[in-house]
Formats: structure tokens, sequence, C-alpha cells
């Protein structure tokens, strides 16, 4: 039985197949190189995916989509539906069934856990229509929240961005910004006396009023507004923490899947897991994991056995090099980055979701002290980002404050190390690293050449635009980096 996935919307196309045998994984933005890249019609994918895959999609049995439907003009149906429902309004030689938005999320993360935790959240902008979060128990909707009746948490993070004057090319991308800056603020006590905010009150909870209030004086709140987000973003981690507290009836050893676009702050990711143990967060939390839920409510529908995906998280269908570094190109690589060389270093497939993992990376020695300031200027990002590390596992709790396994770089640790790679708060989203791949023995040369197990590491592209999905020589040199490695094939400045 072949089957396909789809997430064609406004932003962040991508496109999941079921051969029969395995799932290839498609984000149109790696190789169109537009960032949040979305399919404005109904039919274009399809060429795509039959060159890059050597298929016809009349040959799928079943599609199931997730998409918005008023963005093509075609009739909106009943919008609590739930599981999925049948939609006759997609264009196809097959059934198409329309799955709703937040169980797609759940879904999606079959990858990194073998079967469906008891308790699946999922937080973001907004679902379909007006859904902004949903708790699944046990596979029937347990809670929800609405835009309307309660605020949205991904939308009030990018309204606070926009008010503090965050530049984004983007939408999208000024929560995660917001993310970085809020650590430049001081924490108030004006929310200290408003016990009733909770994710039922989102809307009241960003409202600027009590801040005017604490402060004074309208023109001088405004002047320091860094201290409202400081202030705002430390107490949704408290929101959240009471939040999930509450729907586990404080269950603290409750197994939890996390997803949806809120899932990618690793600051509130951190305090949640350090409450609950046993949570999950994909890769692909965010709206790119959608086609992998869209595949998987069809593998349940069918009785079908469980999917194997090849080398996860490593699984983009992307533009792979032919060959892969041999000992001595992973010794000149470590050589280059111990003299604080900056590399680019592009193996194998791409990563799922939006870190870079050690496929499709820009690295750097952290001990260089202006380390952060070189890379920066080559990425053409804000000088109030910091970067991410990744390091050798066995190392982390002699540099980092945590023993949270973070293969994924979901969470944060804090060190007095390093600072290339630490944020002005001594915080850093780490990577951890272990296994026979060819990142491990990078990370190991370097470790052999220096004594220092971390390496600074930030994603193959520059500011406003994706990873990179494809690659040639001379367009990767036009980035300023000192070398390229490709496979085996190192590209010296």
């Amino acid at each position: 039985m072949k089957l396909l996935g789809l997430r064609i919307c406004e932003h962040d196309s991508n496109i999941s197949y079921y051969d029969g045998h395995t799932v290839r994984y498609y984000k149109s933005e790696r190789n169109k190189q537009i960032k949040h890249h979305g399919y404005n019609n109904l039919w274009k994918w399809k060429y795509d995916i039959e060159k890059l895959w050597n298929m016809n999609v009349n040959d799928v049995d079943e599609i199931a989509i997730v998409f918005d439907p008023w963005q093509y003009n075609l009739p909106i149906d009943n919008e609590e539906f739930y599981p999925a429902i049948e939609y006759k309004y997609f264009p196809s030689h097959c059934k198409v069934y329309r799955v709703n938005h937040h169980l797609a999320h759940a879904l999606s993360c079959w990858p990194v856990q073998k079967n469906r935790p008891e308790y699946e959240v999922i937080i973001d902008g907004v679902g379909d229509i007006n859904n902004t979060w949903t708790v699944i128990r046990n596979n029937e909707i347990y809670k929800r929240g609405y835009k309307t009746l309660h605020g949205s948490l991904g939308d009030e993070m990018c309204n606070a961005g926009e008010w503090l004057g965050i530049q984004c090319n983007n939408q999208f991308d000024v929560a995660g910004k917001l993310m970085a800056l809020q650590a430049y603020g001081q924490h108030l006590p004006f929310m200290k006396y408003e016990l009733n905010h909770d994710m039922y009150s989102i809307n009241k909870l960003f409202d600027r009023t009590y801040y005017t209030d604490y402060i004074g004086d309208e023109l001088i709140a405004n002047l320091i507004p860094l201290d409202w987000a400081r202030t705002i973003h430390d107490k949704v981690s408290d929101v959240l923490i009471e939040f999930f507290e509450d729907i586990t009836d404080k269950n603290y050893d409750a197994h939890i899947s996390y997803s949806g676009g809120v899932a990618q702050n690793v600051i509130w990711n951190t305090a949640l897991k350090n409450k609950f143990p046993n949570l999950v967060i994909p890769p692909h939390c965010n709206d790119e994991g959608l086609s992998l839920g869209a595949l998987e409510y069809l593998r349940v529908k069918n009785n079908l056995p469980p999917f194997s995906i090849n080398n996860f998280p490593f699984c983009q269908s992307d533009e792979s090099p032919s060959s892969s570094p041999c000992k001595q190109t992973i010794e000149r690589t470590a050589q280059l980055l111990q003299q604080g060389k900056v590399v680019g270093w592009y193996q194998g497939h791409g990563e799922i979701g939006p870190r870079a993992l050690g496929h499709r990376s820009i690295l750097m020695n952290p001990q260089i002290p202006n380390a952060k300031e070189i890379v920066n200027r080559i990425k053409k990002r804000e000088n109030y980002r910091p970067f991410g590390a990744s390091i050798l596992k066995e190392f982390q709790k002699e540099y980092f404050d945590t023993d949270i396994d973070n293969p994924y770089m979901q969470y944060i640790g804090y060190t007095d190390k390093c600072k290339s790679v630490t944020h002005i708060d001594n915080s850093c989203r780490y990577q951890t690293v272990d296994g026979k791949t060819i990142f491990h023995r990078l990370l190991q040369e370097f470790y052999n050449l220096t004594g220092c197990p971390i390496l600074l590491n930030t994603s193959l592209n520059i500011n406003g635009k994706p990873i990179l999905g494809t690659w040639n020589e001379p367009e990767l040199t036009k980035l300023g980096l000192d070398a390229m490695v490709i496979g085996n094939d190192i590209y010296e400045n």
C-alpha cells in the first residue's frame, strides 16, 4: 500500500511518502531555498515529488492532508472535526482525508517514541481556525484552548516581539528571536499578585497594562520594554508547568509528548523536562512534522505495521554528497577548527527540524574569544542571538549543570565555560553527541587535538535563508567561510 501525507499551506510545506517499505520526507524550503516556503496551489507539489522520488502520484492509494482550505477558496466544513474527515474538495484520483492539525502534530512523534503516550500536548499559534492548544489523553481529546476565548501563546510571542521592534523577514521567526532577546531584561515583580493567569487567559497574561501600572508611567514603561518581555517569559514557564501538572494530576512520571510551534522554546522545554522527565519532544515539533503525522494517521487507519524511516533524523530528501569523509579529511577538518577557522560541514542527508545536528552545520572552535562575533558576521545575524554547541556526551556533566540527554537541541544547560557558546545568562542550547557517527568522529578528533569536547554549531545558512539542501562549491564560498567540507572533499579559501 502506498500512502502520502501532505502539509501544503502558506508556510512550511512538507510531504511524507510511504512506498510500501519505508518513509521518505521532503521539506520544500530546503531545495527551493525560500524560508518557510509554502505551495500556493493544490498541484505544483506533485511535480516536485514525482521527479524527486521517481514515482507517480496516481499510484498512491490514499492521501492525508493538513492544510487551511480557505487559503485556496475551498469550502470550510466542520472545523471541530476529530480525528479526520473524508475531504471531497481536494483534487485527487484516490480518497483524501483531512487530518486535524493538532492530531497530526501528536502523531508526528512516531519516529522518537515506540507507542503513543497517555498524554499528548500540542501548543502553537493556531491550528485549525481557532484552536490554539489541545491535550489528547489516551487517544481522545481531553482539553482544548481557543484563540478568541483564551488567547494564543504563539501569536502573543510574535506580537510581543514586534512591539519590541524585532526585525524579521518572516513572522514565524519572531518568537525565536524574542526567546534570545528577553534574557537582556530584568525580572520585575509586577506579576507577583496576578495569580489567576493560566493557559485559559494567555491574552490577559500578555496585557501590558499590569506592567505600565507597576512602572507608574506609560512613557517610561515603553522605554524599558525588555523588562516586561523577561518577566512575561519567566511567567509563561510557571504557567506551562502548572498546566502540565493540572492535566496529569501532578503525576510527574507521566509519559507525555509535546509538539507544536511553541515546543521550540528551549527555555520553557527545560523547565518542563526538569519536572516531567518522561517528556518527549521531536526535532520536528513545528509544522514541518505535520506530513509525518498525516501519514501516521493513514497507517493506523489501515492497520499497517509501524513505519521505518532511514537514518532519522538525517532523512531530508535533499542533495547528499557522493562520498563520506575519510580519516584524513576528519583530521584535517579538526586541524582547521583548532586554528580558529570557520568551517562549513555538509554530510549525508539533512536533518528534519530547524536545528543543525551535525549534517548541515557551520562549526568553530568555541575557545576562540570572539568566535560568536565572527560567525554572526558571516551569518548576518543579530549580535544578541546566541549559538548552540555540540558536546561529546561523556563530557556533558563536566561542562553543564544538567544530565538531560539532548540529541535534538531541545533543551538548555548552564555553564561558565566556553563563553562563545553561552548566552548573557550563561545558558546554552547544547547537543549531546554519541555513537559511531561521522560528527562524533569529528568531535572526538577535535578533542584529541585541543582537549575541548565542544564545538560551536550553528545551521548552514545565512539569516533569513533556509538550511542548505543543495550545494555547489562556488555558491558556498560566497558564505565567507574559511573552509567547506562536502563529503570527503575540503574546499579551503
